[in-house]
């Protein structure tokens, strides 16, 4: 009797309904090379049915290969020899094929379930798949792990993966992620050590909870890794939906796992960090970071920029952050702003945007810090750019980041505004996979609502380009 794999048995969402299909293919690299198309579905390689997008990459490095393509019902078969490590140069649209693994825990700060009715669908899967962690920097728990998928994670050397450790104590780390599989934590974290697999770590950190002595434990726990690249510790967010769980004490799943270590009553309380709260985690990380850099040449552990932000302390600069490992998680990206606005002013021409207008959206807590970069931009170009920093209606005002911004947030902070010209957004609002925002509303929408084009950017350069090519126009309108 064949036995039948705990991997059908798993609960998935967002299937596709053509596995395999390819949406890009590169110019001049070997796929376009061969005359694969966008369209076409890879159904198998060297005779094998492929899992997703990381078992292609793995499967077609062979030196003999053999790939399987439907196109539009006829197979196509492609047989070559690969001298190296060539690049097939295909983006498929969606890189799981039997769509994203759901998440098994009960976090009590789990974020998608402090979010509203009437966001765009994705924002709903609770994904935990260690595939996503390897190929976008999702973080993951590790308690979904079948023997099947530690097997293929040190066969195919996955790497990196991004963990999501909260806390190495094991009774604490159950609380936190309310599973009970949670608390062998420092258990998976050795067996990709001795695999050789790199990660990276993220502490998502609730006051009074796992800061503290938990902090330090588990940061000594941690630093015994040689493989673990980078630690992030980043506060807790709590929507005004989350709020209101908090307060109406909505029964959850998983209630005896939300007990404290130690106690039989005190559950854990889910809450913003106060100001001074904040800085004993500064002070706190920076004796870790000093005694990291004497330990490995590096900051190894660095803090959410909500901490610097929320506490109006100097952001780290840009050799602070090790090359920027976790930035797409948050990490630095203020530095990193404010080092592409230094550079552009540094570079740009005096006077060369003299008299164009527009207005920079962005969210609460980086108001000060944006009108201020905003200034030297100005003064350098001669632009009239102005910040308009905009609360979060829609998730509540304690979500005050600018890439959780929401169109309606948009139409209601820019309103009434007096200034003329485009609205520059970071791009981080929009998904890169359904191109809209947290309430499903597209840019152009939220753009006609207002009378003005919304531009979303990633850098001030491109701010700046935007206005010298529209400078003309822009000129009109002010």
């Amino acid at each position: 009797m064949p036995v039948v794999s705990d991997l059908s048995h798993r609960r998935v969402d967002l299937v596709p309904s053509a596995p395999g299909t390819v949406e890009v293919v590169s110019p001049g690299s070997l796929a376009m090379e061969l005359g694969i198309e966008a369209g076409d579905q890879v159904v198998g390689v060297n005779g094998y049915p492929l899992m997703d997008a990381l078992d292609f990459q793995y499967q077609a490095q062979s030196t003999s290969v053999t790939v399987d393509v439907d196109r539009r019902g006829s197979l196509l078969r492609y047989e070559l020899e690969l001298e190296g490590d060539e690049s097939w140069g295909i983006t498929f649209a969606d890189p799981t094929f039997d769509g994203v693994r759901i998440c098994e825990n009960a976090c009590p700060f789990c974020f998608i379930k402090q979010i509203p009715k009437g966001m765009r669908r994705s924002l709903y899967v609770m994904d935990d798949d260690f595939r996503y962690s390897m190929l976008y920097g999702s973080f993951v728990t590790l308690t979904n792990l079948s023997d099947e998928d530690w097997t293929r994670i040190e066969e195919q050397h996955i790497s990196p993966l991004h963990v999501s450790v909260h806390a190495t104590n094991p009774d604490l780390r159950v609380a936190l992620v309310g599973n009970p599989k949670a608390g062998r934590i420092l258990d998976d974290l050795q067996r990709l050590e001795d695999a050789g697999i790199d990660f990276h770590a993220q502490l998502v950190l609730v006051p009074g909870v796992n800061d503290g002595a938990e902090m330090d434990r588990s940061l000594e726990d941690l630093s015994r890794f040689r493989h673990l690249r980078s630690i992030a510790g980043v506060p807790v967010g709590l929507s005004k939906h989350g709020q209101e769980r908090q307060s109406k004490q909505i029964r959850l799943s998983r209630t005896c796992m939300r007990l404290l270590p130690g106690t039989q009553q005190e559950r854990i309380d889910v809450r913003r960090y106060e100001s001074d709260e904040a800085l004993q985690v500064i002070q706190q990380a920076h004796e870790w970071q000093g005694r990291f850099q004497r330990e490995r040449g590096e900051t190894f552990y660095h803090l959410g920029d909500e901490f610097y932000l929320m506490t109006g302390s100097e952001v780290p600069g840009a050799d602070h952050y090790d090359g920027f490992p976790q930035i797409e998680d948050g990490i630095g990206i203020t530095r990193h702003f404010l080092d592409g606005v230094s550079s552009y002013v540094q570079r740009a021409r005096v006077g060369t945007l003299a008299g164009v207008q527009g207005s920079v959206a962005c969210g609460m807590l980086v108001g000060d810090t944006m009108r201020q970069a905003i200034d030297g931009f100005n003064l350098a170009t001669g632009a009239e750019l102005t910040v308009t920093p905009v609360e979060n209606q829609f998730l509540g005002p304690e979500i005050n980041v600018s890439g959780l911004l929401s169109g309606q947030d948009l139409v209601d902070g820019l309103r009434d505004s007096d200034d003329d010209g485009p609205i520059f957004v970071t791009r981080k609002m929009i998904s890169d996979r359904t191109g809209t925002l947290l309430d499903d509303q597209i840019i152009e929408d939220v753009a006609g609502q207002l009378g003005r084009p919304i531009i979303p950017c990633d850098t001030m350069s491109d701010v700046a380009r935007y206005l010298r090519t529209h400078r003309p126009v822009l000129a009109r309108v002010a």
